[in-house]
């Protein structure tokens, strides 16, 4: 198995960087007040515990210590009890690219089928990878690709910031074409299942001036959640200092949707995006997790919330993240309006990339559907890694300690928003420096 690159947990608080939003809200509590009317929580602040009432926001706040007030903007755009914090240098967590190991990933999917392991329907055989690429050689993100088969459309794609974006023929009900057309302003190509096919504009691509990036944390916030989401309120001073001097200065605004399942406070609930690193603060200290009775929870609804909800700029010219932090599957057993798949689908013509991040009771099977979402979106599966405690990964698992290297929270995310805006502007983007972290690899891999 190639070696895979790193990535942490802290991939949550690197792009905590900076961010600004256009949809008005109420505002709920004391540490709204300063927001602007245009920010806050959707719908009204969520009720945090089945039996705290208002002390569940206070329960959150005794165990939320932010270093220092640093940075209020960065960038371009102007019912388990909760756990105790812990340093965000103890975080750490690896990563696997599954689209660059496609064939040994099959082969995974195959052997989690073989155990009787439970998924919703969603086929990646047949893939096809579509790049879209300037005059000049750079990619084109948010390029809009038109797929056809016979001459029917069935669906539309958008490019992420490497100028790539998948196709799954099954996705669609596609499976039994033989070739596809794939369009994009003006440019034509076709491409047979399994392989990959280019796309050339007449403009240079890449990207001039400072990139908008919209970044929203999907938090499974249940009880068994509670150490994670303290150990991220811990994280974001520090990141937002690294992001601070990143030379290419990203206009990034930030979101966050919550979910637990039915029968709790609350199934979902969202904050929208915000400039602010201090009003987002804020609202992530109040976070509680409590309730989800049974293991898997609402991530089904979370997905659709959280793509639904906030007010997301303009995919053809934003950088659109999601980073969901959970620890459980969803619900595979129950009906639901938007089953993850269909999500998957609206992830892929918006050009959004969906990181999961595996906490620590993560099993085979949420392992599995966390690793659906990154494959098919074009990022990477994370996973909470606690050194020799071992990975947040399932029993059934193909990653072995030798494919990943560990980092600290804040280096990977550093890493992780670097690596975007250099796969969009084609040059390299200055990041703060680092102190170098040993990996698990043995020499020559």
């Amino acid at each position: 198995m190639p070696s895979r690159i790193v990535a942490s947990a802290a991939l949550i608080g690197l792009l905590l960087a900076a961010c600004g939003n256009d949809r008005s809200a109420e505002e709920t509590s004391t540490s709204s007040a300063a927001r602007d009317e245009d920010r806050g929580w959707i719908g009204g602040e969520p009720a945090w515990q089945r039996d705290a009432g208002a002390g569940g926001a206070d329960l959150a706040a005794e165990s939320y210590a932010p270093a220092s007030d640093a940075a209020e903007v960065v960038g371009a755009s102007g019912g388990d009890a909760v756990a105790p914090p812990m340093p965000a240098s103890e975080l750490t967590a690896g990563s696997v690219d599954d689209n660059a190991a496609f064939d040994e990933y099959l082969a995974y999917l195959a052997r989690v089928e073989s155990l009787g392991i439970a998924l919703r329907d969603f086929d990646p055989t047949g893939r096809i990878v579509v790049s879209v690429t300037g005059s000049a050689g750079l990619p084109v993100a948010g390029a809009d690709v038109e797929v056809s088969a016979a001459g029917t459309p069935i669906a539309h794609l958008r490019t992420t910031a490497d100028g790539t974006a998948r196709f799954h023929p099954a996705l669609y009900g596609a499976a039994a074409s033989t070739e596809f057309q794939f369009s994009s302003d003006g440019a034509i190509a076709t491409g047979v299942p399994g392989t990959s096919v280019g796309l050339v504009l007449t403009g240079a691509g890449g990207a001039d001036g400072p990139v908008a990036v919209d970044v929203l944390f999907l938090l499974d916030a249940t009880g068994s959640m509670g150490d994670e989401i303290d150990r991220l309120k811990t994280s974001i001073d520090s990141v937002a200092a690294q992001v601070a001097q990143l030379q290419s200065e990203p206009d990034v605004r930030l979101g966050m949707t919550l979910y637990r399942d039915l029968g709790d406070q609350f199934v979902t609930s969202t904050f929208d995006f915000t400039a602010s690193v201090t009003d987002f603060r804020e609202a992530l200290a109040d976070v509680v997790a409590d309730g989800g009775d049974d293991y898997p929870e609402a991530l089904d609804e979370g997905l659709a919330e959280a793509l639904r909800a906030p007010s997301w700029r303009d995919p053809a010219g934003t950088l659109q993240l999601v980073f969901l932090v959970a620890d459980a599957p969803p619900q595979i057993g129950r009906q639901v309006a938007t089953p993850y798949p269909q999500s998957i689908a609206n992830a892929i013509e918006r050009g959004l990339k969906i990181f999961p991040v595996a906490s620590s009771e993560s099993d085979d099977q949420a392992e599995a559907v966390f690793r659906q979402l990154a494959q098919a979106t074009g990022s990477r599966f994370v996973f909470l890694s606690y050194g020799a405690a071992g990975a947040a990964t399932g029993d059934s698992t193909d990653i072995g300690p030798t494919d990943y290297e560990e980092m600290a929270l804040d280096q990977l995310v550093v890493r992780l928003i670097t690596e975007e805006l250099a796969a969009l502007t084609g040059a390299a983007v200055d990041s703060p420096p680092t102190d170098t972290t040993a990996d698990t690899n043995p020499d020559g891999q």
